[in-house]
């Protein structure tokens, strides 16, 4: 009897899981920038890919269930808009191990050991914070590198989560960008996006900066199409008065600025 139930349960629970933990993306643009500008697959890092050189100067985390592949538009846009500031390096995209977001990516420290090149780390959504938790650990474990870290938070997740518990993080620059048809922004803001966006700017540490994508919604800081509760998402996006090119520029713009400017 007692197989019986645990067979019937997983029977039960697979088919959940399985839509529960599904990746999302990457969109048919991204795939074309994927094959036009093959990145790397990165051993020991988890879910991680490496566009643009040996090198990287930014890691950025993916939000949960984004296969990273949908972040190829961006990451090519981070290098061009670094490379045109007199800059360079590659930029490191990382995941949750099998793109299941119940599991955590790579630390920063583990970033940092294989890739001492990063300056700037970023996050999308979910893992904006995991990555923001784990520039704090590495701070509190006396581990900060010399050279220091530029943050970028790519959107919202979840309300009443906001930055300010990472604000003993000497982080030398940060940026936090927010879009104006972000369905989770309109959620955490409860009808009031000029009072959410001043108070989040204001948890910000000294001398961070605010970035407004008009126009832009959740989805288009990655690439990975419009999914909803048939992808295991619990909610669904507002539809952006920009296009997902635009988004784009806007946001690599934001993130080259985090990390180049002085």
């Amino acid at each position: 009897m007692v197989c019986l139930e645990i067979g019937m349960a997983g029977a039960v629970c697979a088919p959940f899981l399985g839509w529960a933990f599904q990746g999302v993306g990457p969109s048919p643009e991204a795939k074309a920038a994927v094959a036009k500008a093959p990145p790397t697959k990165v051993d020991g890092l988890g879910n991680a890919l490496l566009f643009g050189g040996a090198t990287p100067t930014v890691a950025l985390y993916c939000g949960a269930k984004v296969r990273p592949e949908s972040y190829a538009p961006l990451a090519q846009a981070i290098i061009k808009k670094l490379e045109a500031a007199g800059g360079s390096g590659g930029v490191l995209v990382l995941q949750s191990p099998f793109n299941v977001y119940a599991f955590k990516p790579a630390t920063v420290a583990k970033v940092l050991e294989a890739y001492p090149s990063v300056t700037c780390v970023a996050g999308h959504s979910i893992g904006g914070l995991w990555a923001a938790e784990f520039c704090r650990d590495l701070h509190e474990a006396g581990a900060w590198p010399g050279k220091g870290l530029d943050f970028f938070y790519m959107g919202v997740h979840g309300k009443g989560i906001s930055l300010e518990q990472f604000g003993a993080v000497p982080f030398r620059k940060v940026g936090w960008s927010w879009a104006s048809e972000d369905v989770t922004m309109q959620r955490a803001a409860a009808g009031d996006v000029p009072g959410y966006v001043a108070r989040t700017t204001a948890s910000l540490p000294e001398g961070g900066r605010t970035y407004e994508i008009a126009g832009g919604n959740h989805e288009q800081y990655g690439s990975y199409g419009s999914p909803g509760l048939a992808q295991g998402l619990a909610y669904k996006d507002l539809p952006a008065t920009i296009s997902a090119e635009a988004q784009c520029e806007l946001l690599a713009a934001a993130i080259a600025d985090t990390a180049s400017r002085d």
